[in-house]
């Protein structure tokens, strides 16, 4: 008799077993555990995170580093009337792209500058100041060294937005 219910019940949908063996009772959604959060929470990580663009010369993982069209929409709406400008045309594929050539030329510049990248490590990350007109763009300044104490600088902008750090524009390396 108690099989035969548990079969009733789960056959109306109030026993719900889910891929990881958990037990679900009752029609409430499924809560997604494995959600990719954008941004960074720290300058450090968005370092970490173009060391080893720069390293493996792969800037597919820096994808959720970038602002989305809803940030974008957000920095417009707060930010001031240059940034706007700035935007006005601007499409979050667009900044991705500009921001990923440009550490295509980071790369090629270190190669001529006989730098080897996989013997980099991050050594300081600082934010500069931001401007009273722009509060959410953030110029950065990580600086790289080899055990052998070879340190070269990047510089790059980042957008502060809802806590989380987003890379924008301009990387240059500077030796």
């Amino acid at each position: 008799m108690r099989k035969l219910l548990v079969l009733f019940l789960y056959l109306f949908g109030l026993i719900q077993t889910s891929t990881s063996k958990t037990l679900n009772i009752g029609l409430a959604p499924k809560i997604a555990t494995n959600v990719m959060v954008a941004g960074a929470t720290s300058l450090t990580e968005i370092s970490n995170a173009l060391l080893l663009a720069l390293q493996s010369n792969n800037t597919g993982q820096l994808s959720t580093y970038f602002p989305t069209d809803l940030e974008l929409k957000t920095l417009g709406q707060m930010g001031s009337e240059d940034m706007r400008a700035v935007l006005e045309d601007k499409s979050a594929d667009d900044l991705k792209q500009s921001f990923e050539a440009d550490l295509q030329k980071v790369i090629a510049e270190g190669v001529t500058k006989t730098l080897n990248w996989t013997e980099l490590l991050v050594s300081d990350t600082k934010a500069g100041k931001a401007t009273n007109k722009n509060r959410m763009l953030l110029p950065v300044e990580t600086r790289l060294h080899t055990k052998q104490n070879q340190a070269v600088t990047l510089l790059y902008e980042v957008v502060k937005i809802k806590n989380r750090f987003f890379l924008f524009r301009g990387i240059q390396l500077k030796a």
